[in-house]
């Protein structure tokens, strides 16, 4: 009876090791996709806050914890943070923390669809940027959160 605890909690602890590197995985994935997806499609001249949707939108799906940064750049940028990590942080650019909030991602989509943006980025391009991004999620083996009820 005692191996078989061990060994349980063995295969728990990799599970969570697992779970973890996953994350870090994707974290560092979804930053190169974030400036491949600036290099190719301009998102952080104008779509950021679209991006920003996107990827809170996977976070609430995974049940990933996160704030939005909002900095003030003589305009404005949106940025993720998950723990220590920022994505789509935009150095060249961000100097400057004016909010750091909650928000979902339907009120994300709201500020997106009803706010004046830089006109660089083209909201054509939205449908393949958010399919890069989820496809980006469902690539990396993280858990989704149950949507069934224990009754």
């Amino acid at each position: 009876m005692g191996s078989v605890s061990k060994e349980y909690t063995s295969s728990n602890y990799k599970t969570r090791k697992s779970a973890q590197m996953n994350k870090k995985k994707l974290f560092t994935s979804l930053n190169e996709l974030c400036r491949k997806l600036d290099d190719t499609y301009c998102i952080n001249s104008g779509g950021c806050c679209f991006v920003a949707a996107v990827i809170v939108e996977q976070l609430e799906l995974y049940n990933i914890p996160y704030s939005v940064i909002h900095y003030d750049i003589s305009g404005c940028h949106y940025a993720i943070r998950v723990s220590d990590r920022i994505i789509n942080r935009c150095d060249y650019r961000c100097k400057e923390i004016q909010e750091e909030y909650c928000p979902t991602s339907k009120e994300l989509y709201y500020t997106y669809y009803t706010e004046s943006w830089n006109s660089v980025y083209k909201k054509k391009n939205n449908s393949v940027v958010k399919r890069k991004i989820k496809a980006l999620f469902n690539g990396n083996n993280i858990r989704r959160r149950s949507t069934h009820s224990s009754s």
